[in-house]
């Protein structure tokens, strides 16, 4: 492993992500993997059940391990939930003349003295922690100016931006994580970090508002200036439109299906047609009504509208301040959902977008499939700036272990032949008695012009034939009837066929029916 290794672990209120890069001279980073696992045990950003979410940290940290042939012992974690907020806070120095000559020129010192001020702030309530930091605006006798340094003035003041986060949620993500081997190398605001990756110099510029939709929290960010002025976390995300939809008597694995193929933000933009569905063969026929899904998406997606113009205007960036709305997350992938935000909260310009800025091209086209990767994507370019984890590499025994180790195949078992059982390795399969033992089969060097060696087929009757046999007897009209079936197509790839359909929609092995 050649340069810096960062790695970004992301615990949501659906999914634990893990991805690992490397950092190139150019300061790009580039993606080695990415995986996420389910979790349970979260929720709206809670860790509620330290002992499920770390299943979930453990599957996710031993395939990344097994995928890329490493051992993860450091890593960058991201944090989001309504127990995160926004405080900003003013103080001030006196210049001093360090030139002597009466001029008041403000140096690097003065500003020093001044970051050194804010980070004594101690803060009133004990149950909170300062997780992040930043300059906003400095000013010198009353006069906003973007750089002080090399400017005259006799005071002056800075206003910073607090990332405050209740101290019990971030112990118990940090306590998480460290009992599954991982340190903690830093604890990252998931909405301080995410314009890293999906806002453009510009838009950070003229500003921006970036609406980041996750499972169980919607991060917003407030983009001007060129700094993040703002950040709020939002208890409600995409896992709520499932229950709403859960509540129309669905079943839940339809959920997901449903909302991605056939709904819709804007309810007015929807087909009115019925989509049908059978749960399980022999079952009676469930249905719901295009119309009624995308009314539940919408009115779900316009309380989240609503709570995001609230945290706009909290922001306090005037009434001027025209921005750019930036979606990105899972939930974002919904159809017409720009169209939806951009009437709810009067912007013209909203776009939907994938983590595209921070990373090696082939890296991102490979590794990056979906704006759901917004998150870790973002921590990998944030860790890449503050510094590389510590990540070695994995043993070599282990490694072939977890190789080595029996997965359970799908065996196709022709009519007539008997499959021997899987065994675990240290266990040797006995021969049954009916038939011997089957050897392992080799592969052995052949000359170029030696016929292949074709396994028997063995009938009804117990009599032995050669492929050879069966392919002459089936050309002479014989025996096409002892031939194997192929394999059946299963119940995933009728769902599949029956979601391509458009108007009357049936969902299940029943042949589709006309209202």
């Amino acid at each position: 492993m050649k340069g810096k290794q960062i790695v970004a672990i992301d615990v949501g209120s659906s999914n634990v992500v893990i991805a690992v890069g490397n950092v190139e001279e150019d300061g790009l980073v580039t993606i080695r993997g990415i995986v996420s696992e389910p979790v349970e045990g979260m929720n709206a950003g809670h860790v509620e059940n330290i002992e499920m979410v770390s299943k979930a940290v453990i599957a996710a940290k031993e395939r990344i391990e097994s995928q890329l042939g490493v051992k993860i012992s450091e890593a960058y974690a991201g944090l989001s939930g309504d127990f995160i907020r926004c405080a900003q806070v003013t103080d001030l120095v006196y210049v001093q003349d360090e030139l002597h000559n009466g001029s008041n020129q403000i140096t690097q010192r003065d500003v020093d003295e001044l970051d050194r001020r804010m980070k004594s702030v101690k803060l009133p309530d004990n149950h909170e922690t300062i997780i992040a930091m930043q300059p906003l605006r400095y000013k010198i006798d009353e006069r906003e100016v973007e750089v002080p340094v090399g400017a005259y003035g006799r005071v002056l003041s800075a206003t910073y931006n607090f990332i405050l986060c209740d101290k019990g949620m971030s112990d118990r993500l940090r306590q998480c994580l460290q009992r599954n081997g991982i340190s903690v190398k830093e604890i990252v605001p998931n909405s301080m970090i995410l314009h890293k990756t999906v806002a453009s110099t510009d838009d950070m510029q003229d500003g921006a508002v970036i609406v980041d939709f996750g499972g169980g929290v919607t991060d917003v960010s407030v983009l001007y200036g060129g700094k993040v002025r703002y950040v709020a976390s939002i208890p409600i995300g995409a896992t709520s439109i499932n229950q709403d939809i859960r509540s129309l008597s669905i079943p839940s694995n339809y959920i997901e299906d449903l909302k991605i193929q056939y709904g819709s933000a804007v309810a007015d933009l929807a087909i009115d047609d019925m989509i049908v569905f059978q749960t399980a063969k022999h079952r009676p026929v469930k249905n719901i009504l295009r119309k009624n899904l995308t009314i539940v998406i919408e009115a779900r997606l316009k309380e989240i509208a609503e709570w995001v113009r609230r945290e706009i205007k909290e922001a306090g960036c005037g009434s001027k301040f025209a921005p750019t709305l930036l979606l990105t997350g899972g939930g974002s992938q919904m159809r017409d959902i720009e169209k939806l935000f951009g009437r709810e909260l009067d912007i013209e310009d909203v776009r939907t977008m994938h983590p595209e800025y921070g990373f090696t091209e082939e890296s991102m086209l490979e590794h990056i499939s979906s704006p759901a990767d917004s998150t870790v994507a973002s921590l990998l370019v944030y860790g890449a700036e503050r510094g590389s984890c510590t990540v070695g590499v994995r043993p070599v025994e282990q490694a072939q272990q977890q190789r080595t180790q029996p997965k359970g195949l799908s065996v196709y078992t022709q009519p007539g032949i008997q499959q021997p059982q899987q065994v675990q390795p240290s266990q040797p399969a006995a021969a049954t008695p009916q038939q011997p033992q089957t050897p392992p089969v080799q592969t052995p060097q052949t000359a170029p012009d030696a016929q292949p060696v074709t396994p028997p087929t063995t009938t009804s009757g117990g009599e032995q034939k050669t492929k050879q046999d069966l392919d002459s007897n089936k050309q002479g009209g014989k025996i096409e009837d002892e031939l194997p079936e192929g394999p059946k197509k299963g119940f995933g790839w009728w769902i599949r066929k029956k979601f391509e359909n458009v108007g009357n929609s049936f969902v299940g092995d029943s042949q589709e029916t006309e209202f």
